[in-house]
């Protein structure tokens, strides 16, 4: 034990440092370390900094914290060295950027990073991450910057390295976030009108009422006095400004005026179909098609039908294989020639996470089938519960558990859990533990168990009730805590006689509290 169960918060800003920072009955708090003494206690009010937008176990800054002296504030790192004197109105993170500080002086906001620097200056009323997203999370995010006029409100934009992209001179302005590319486009407004930039340089006119990006056609649709248009990611006409409606199917237009209907291509060609929707398939020259029955089919890339639309529902599974849905049977699998892969008999027939498993269920007999990339199936399980894993699928009832591999095949625990000493095993409907030669180590008298955890700690169940035992087969807590759902199996995580739950705000802690969950 660290710190005592004496307070009525802790918070721990950073895991891998022994700072505590504790709140008492009486709404008052101090800073421990990890043998309970008071640290930092030249400094007042000392508190983590809360981040916002990303995810995290436990989400504050992990190299500051701040504090106050005279109603201001600064910043000081986990050794209690001063980073900044306490000059700032306001310290809070910026959303999605940590180890960035929005800060307020003088009224007005700028932003420093954890080293005190400054890196936007206090010239703005709001600054805010535009939310722009990459596999290196927001760090490409630039930022939206207010300042007030007489003439209300005017916007402008900073760049992810802080240099400034485009004045305080527009009344609004969003970065379109699907364009994944080096260079920052946004749709901006000026004097009532909107237009499109690419860094500083306008590719879109600010000549249109409103002007929105369609990711999947890599188009913008435009509208000028209640009509519509069509513009490319240059700038460049596609559809003139002369329909009454404009809608995007995948990499197709459909396009009204007030006697017909018509479908284009992305570059603005006419086509000849009868179809009412086509949805293009991204990892096949086919599209998904629709007809005015509202029947689903298939063609290829040059027209040719494929599949006939004779489907209440197809959706792309993956590979060749796409989820159709035939009436009056259920959800099957066909491949991009309509050959049938999985029949049709299944309620809720879906892909497993990221990975190229499907998952098919048949409620009226409660049971779960799971198929493999070539739709071959893997394992059938009654009463059946799954969990998505990084690197495998647990499927399990109180009676059994297997674990799929992203290639669909069938292992056991021991085959996950490969440092584990113990592993989970029923025998005639009770459940115990057996070590890797399936020697007996707990008796099977459980209702039910989990697997050890990486902290050597493993859930059993009794009469209702959850304990927890280690190792060695130890009783670490007597089976007390009830976290029973209706109609879900329930695995519980320990860390020795407490149980992982999380708090209001999603972050994770661990309780002993007996309540039923």
């Amino acid at each position: 034990m660290v710190v005592k169960n004496e307070y009525k918060n802790i918070i721990i800003p950073n895991p891998t440092k022994p700072v505590f920072i504790v709140t008492t009955d009486d709404g008052t708090s101090k800073v421990l370390n990890d043998v309970g003494e008071e640290i930092f206690t030249e400094y007042n009010n000392v508190e983590a900094i809360e981040i916002e937008g990303t995810i995290t176990e436990l989400p504050y800054e992990k190299s500051v914290l701040k504090y106050e002296e005279n109603g201001k504030y600064g910043l000081i790192d986990y050794a209690g060295n001063a980073i900044t004197g306490a000059i700032y109105d306001e310290l809070s993170s910026v959303k999605y950027k940590e180890g960035e500080i929005l800060a307020k002086r003088n009224g007005k906001y700028g932003v420093i990073n954890n080293k005190g620097k400054e890196l936007i200056d206090f010239e703005y009323d709001e600054i805010e991450a535009d939310k722009y997203y990459t596999d290196n999370g927001y760090s490409k995010s630039g930022y939206i910057v207010k300042t007030t006029t007489d003439d209300g409100y005017r916007y402008g934009y900073i760049s992810s390295n802080w240099k400034t992209v485009l004045d305080t001179e527009y009344t609004s302005i969003g970065r379109i976030l699907e364009i994944e590319s080096n260079d920052i486009y946004l749709i901006a407004a000026r004097n009532g009108q909107y237009g499109v930039l690419r860094n500083q340089n306008v590719i879109i006119d600010f000549a249109y009422q409103s002007i929105a990006y369609n990711k999947d056609a890599e188009l913008f649709k435009v509208e000028r006095s209640g009509q519509f248009g069509v513009l490319d990611i240059e700038g460049n006409n596609v559809l003139d400004v002369i329909y009454k409606t404009i809608n995007f199917n995948g990499e197709y237009i459909f396009a009204q005026t007030y006697t017909e209907d018509i479908y284009f291509n992305k570059n603005g060609e006419k086509l000849e179909n009868a179809y009412t929707a086509m949805i293009k398939v991204p990892d096949l020259n086919y599209n998904i098609t629709v007809n005015n029955e509202n029947l689903y089919g298939i063609i290829d890339e040059a027209g040719n039908e494929k599949v006939k639309n004779e489907y209440l529902y197809i959706e792309y599974a993956f590979e060749d294989y796409f989820v159709a849905y035939k009436s009056g049977e259920g959800l099957g699998v066909i491949d991009k020639n309509g050959n049938v892969c999985i029949d049709f008999k299944y309620d809720v027939l879906s892909k497993i996470g990221e990975h190229n498993l499907l998952k098919g269920v048949d409620m009226e007999n409660n049971v779960t089938d799971v198929f493999s990339g070539n739709m071959q199936m893997v394992i059938s399980l009654a009463n059946a519960s799954l969990d998505i894993k990084q690197d495998y699928i647990e499927i399990y009832n109180e009676e059994k558990t297997s674990y799929i591999t992203p290639n669909g095949e069938v292992k056991t625990a021991k085959d996950i859990f490969k440092n584990n000493i113990l592993f989970a095993v029923c025998k005639d409907g009770k459940w115990g533990f057996e070590d890797k030669e399936e020697n007996e180590k707990v008796q099977c008298t459980y209702d039910y168990v989990t697997e050890f955890n990486r902290f050597g700690f493993a859930g059993v169940k009794k009469d209702g009730l959850w304990g927890v035992i280690d190792e060695e087969g130890n009783i670490v807590c007597e089976c007390k805590f009830n976290f029973e759902s209706e109609g879900e199996i329930i695995k519980p995580e320990f860390l020795g006689k407490y149980y992982k739950t999380y708090s209001e705000n999603n972050v994770i802690y661990y309780s002993d509290e007996t309540e039923e969950m």
